[in-house]
């Protein structure tokens, strides 16, 4: 292909930037290719159940045979993505997996308004019977074998499964992780039981999970000590990951491993010498994402070049170039943070939400283009510029009030996430914008981009 001599420079640094992001975001999945990407499907759930919601990821190993199950509850606020490290070293191991997140209340399918509880029994009562209702969902799950479940969890997550543990006769082990509220009950502990904080955890140091092995089992084990037996579910140990906190106890590999090896041996299975888990750090999966979001952003620019000497015809540059944009936005998204981090992609069973947006943005999109069609100023850098945002962040900003009802914490919660993810967008809506792109197509890129991230921030209701 030839390019204008002036444009030859410019067409070698975008291609070396372009090289750059993109190993950058590839390197990865080289390094990590033996990780647990494969061997297991992984698929996004929602768990209904005495007019509650619960947004989870399934983890299942591939094939047909009927295997243990774990239910694995989030910290309080927190996304199943977080734990994926926790889902896959568990599903390469022959567990199917739920990982349960949010769950908010439901009144005739739509949201009550938020209720504030200061009590924590109550908060306990309720996030005890949601954990049951997970329970019972994994539990009559095909590939699940019957009797054989292992109840897990991170801070929020782990306090009811100690309270589950007691209801449930036919548990076979608990790993709680980061949990400080035991229930107060007179009767040991019921059966295998694996406490486990990081030492830099000052919500959870390790000495409170010494007084939690007391609480619950009458004897005090500390760090790196364990008691009791397997065989009659008496077998209770705590464990400590160096250096860990609160917040990245979600991606320690100690504690991945400790959890995995406990489930294990929990189901009456000897842990390999190698559990075939490596496990990937939040750090990592963003720094993937940064590398990718460069290489898409020269990437698009690298083909505006291209296209300009190949294609006579306007509307061919231009849908060439916001194809590209789009597939490696997409891509990137799906394959870093959407993975691991926080899920940020279709949801098909939530059709109305995406009919709801689609009709923001096709009425707001209509009628800004008729608007700036008849003046004159919206042809102009700061004209255009506000036209761009006003496409961006109208529709969305409509959409998310209409979705959250006005309730103030969700409201609230919602537009920081949805402000987070439409900035981003805001960086490449501008990068169309100076490669002169029509403002129907750019809009129409921007717009399905939206259309994909947006409905995944907002509460499973619509």
């Amino acid at each position: 292909m030839d390019f204008p001599d002036s444009n030859r420079h410019l067409a070698g640094v975008l291609l070396a930037v372009t090289l750059i992001g993109s190993i950058g975001w590839a390197t990865p999945f080289v390094l990590w290719s033996d990780a647990g990407d494969s061997g297991y499907t992984v698929e996004q759930v929602y768990v209904r159940a005495d007019d509650r919601i619960t947004t989870a990821t399934l983890y299942l190993p591939d094939g047909n045979e009927r295997v243990p199950g774990v239910v694995f509850g989030a910290g309080s606020g927190t996304a199943p993505a977080l734990y994926t490290n926790y889902g896959t070293a568990l599903a390469m191991n022959g567990f199917a997996v739920l990982i349960a997140g949010q769950t908010r209340e439901l009144e005739a399918d739509r949201p009550i308004h938020w209720e504030i509880r200061r009590e924590r029994s109550v908060l306990f009562e309720r996030a005890t019977r949601d954990y049951t209702n997970w329970v019972s969902y994994l539990g009559s799950h095909s590939r699940v074998e019957e009797g054989r479940l292992v109840l897990a969890g991170h801070s929020g997550g782990a306090n009811s499964a100690y309270r589950v543990a007691y209801e449930q006769p036919d548990v076979d082990g608990v790993v709680a992780i980061a949990g400080r509220f035991p229930p107060a009950r007179a009767e040991p502990f019921p059966t295998n039981l694996l406490l486990a904080t990081g030492s830099e955890d000052s919500l959870v140091p390790p000495s409170t999970l010494t007084n939690v092995s007391v609480e619950l089992t009458g004897t005090a084990v500390h760090p790196g000590e364990r008691t009791g037996a397997f065989e009659n579910g008496t077998a209770t140990r705590v464990v400590v990951a160096e250096g860990a906190t609160h917040l990245s106890e979600s991606d320690n590999p100690r504690l991945v491993h400790a959890t995995t090896d406990w489930a294990l041996r929990s189901v009456g299975k000897s842990p390999p010498s190698n559990l075939g888990v490596r496990v990937r750090s939040i750090g990592s999966v963003l720094y993937q994402f940064l590398f990718g979001l460069v290489g898409v952003l020269t990437g698009t620019a690298l083909t505006k070049q291209v296209v300009a000497s190949q294609f006579d015809e306007q509307w061919r540059r231009e849908t060439t170039v916001s194809f590209v944009w789009l597939a490696g936005f997409a891509t990137v998204l799906h394959t870093t943070l959407s993975q691991r981090v926080y899920h940020l992609g279709p949801a098909p069973t939530q059709l109305t939400k995406y009919v709801l947006l689609a009709t923001l943005l096709l009425v707001v999109g209509v009628a800004l283009d008729r608007t700036a069609s008849l003046t004159s100023w919206s042809n102009t850098s700061v004209g255009s510029s506000l036209f761009d945002l006003a496409f961006l962040f109208v529709p969305a900003g409509m959409f998310v009030v209409v979705s959250t009802q006005f309730v103030t914490f969700q409201l609230v919660t919602t537009i920081v996430l949805s402000s987070v993810a439409l900035a981003v967008l805001t960086v490449f809506l501008g990068e169309l914008a100076v490669l002169n792109v029509q403002r129907r197509s750019r809009w129409a890129a921007i717009g399905t981009a939206v259309l994909w991230v947006v409905p995944a921030i907002v509460p499973p209701y619509l």
